[in-house]
């Protein structure tokens, strides 16, 4: 099994002033959005972690020149447990960056001018783990056991206020399963397009409940760029979005093409892996609203209804104006 694997749990949110960017450029290929600019600009994007098959579009973008068709030449930054994407790009030492939808309203809470330009998930792959024996068939059911979770994660703050968890066990999820593993009755956080492959490999069979059918339903994989560059850039950030989403139609049929490049950025990954995360995942993106408007597109219900649930949990203090928290204008129109 990987070595590193995701680990969840509060952002610590910096507001600090952001650092603008150039014009982008096109070669004859370029979207429209990047025909009227001169030259190749130096852009950097973080990932939300180390390379993997839920990144797979972004690194096919690159890979397949789809972001220097746009004009851009790219930097793509993976991330990892210590590090903050929201940080990284309010900073201004990314121009784009990569979270969770919670994470991104949660930073406009605290005044960070951040806006989500695309959402390459539409059902998150969050998930609660267990082993296949246990009988678990609700969140409910995990009151009076022992769960691995990140301390304070949105999700988990939710579901034990909706489910009355007031007799979990809860025990920091430390970057690997070995407790989940020495704790037969536990539950763990994870990703359903990595987790249950990995330990398979090892002969533990699981099952697990996804996070999105609890009623908590944040976008996930979150592109996101601040106020600044939005206001400053907008064909690039449109060159940008286009591109990215351009990777994410590529990848969804050719992602065994790309996924060597994952293996070199993150050489823990296996290529069965790899091609399972991305087997696994295809619902997840293409699926919902975006078989209809296309890969990225976000709704304005569904970000108003994660408003409320944060405020509910106690984690914004006041309501948010969600149409400054995220926009469509730059996605590319949905091929039909």
């Amino acid at each position: 099994m990987r070595k590193t694997v995701r680990m969840w749990g509060c952002i610590s949110l910096v507001m600090t002033l952001l650092a603008g960017c150039g014009s982008a450029a096109s070669t004859p290929k370029a979207s429209e959005a990047a025909k009227e600019t001169k030259e190749q600009v130096p852009v950097t994007q973080i990932m939300n972690w180390y390379a993997q098959a839920d990144q797979g579009g972004q690194y096919a973008a690159q890979a397949q020149g789809f972001y220097k068709e746009a004009g851009i030449d790219m930097t793509i930054q993976p991330g990892g447990p210590q590090i903050s994407t929201i940080q990284v790009v309010s900073s201004g030492k990314a121009q784009f960056g990569m979270a969770q939808g919670d994470q991104v309203l949660m930073a406009r809470a605290e005044g960070i001018p951040l806006v989500a330009v695309a959402s390459l998930f539409q059902v998150s792959p969050q998930i609660i783990l267990f082993q296949k024996n246990e009988p678990i068939q609700t969140f409910g059911d995990l009151n009076g056991r022992t769960v691995f979770v990140s301390p304070g994660s949105p999700y988990w703050e939710y579901i034990k206020k909706k489910y009355k968890l007031d007799q979990v066990n809860e025990l920091a999820f430390t970057g690997d399963f070995s407790g989940f593993l020495s704790n037969k009755t536990s539950g763990a956080q994870a990703y359903l397009n990595t987790a249950p492959f990995s330990l398979k490999e090892q002969g533990i069979e699981t099952n697990y409940l996804k996070i999105y059918d609890s009623g908590y339903q944040p976008y996930a994989n979150v592109l996101f760029t601040t106020e600044k560059v939005l206001k400053e850039n907008p064909k690039l950030v449109k060159a940008y979005v286009e591109a990215s989403v351009q990777g994410w139609n590529y990848y969804k049929d050719h992602y065994k093409d790309v996924n060597p490049v994952l293996l070199k950025a993150n050489p823990n990954l296996n290529a069965d892996l790899l091609n399972f995360g991305a087997e696994s995942q295809r619902d997840l993106v293409f699926g919902g609203d975006a078989a209809e408007h296309g890969v990225g597109y976000m709704a304005e219900a569904r970000w108003t209804t994660l408003m409320k649930q944060l405020l509910e949990a106690g984690l914004i203090k006041k309501e948010v104006d969600v149409t400054k928290v995220f926009t469509n204008e730059f996605l590319p129109a949905p091929a039909h």
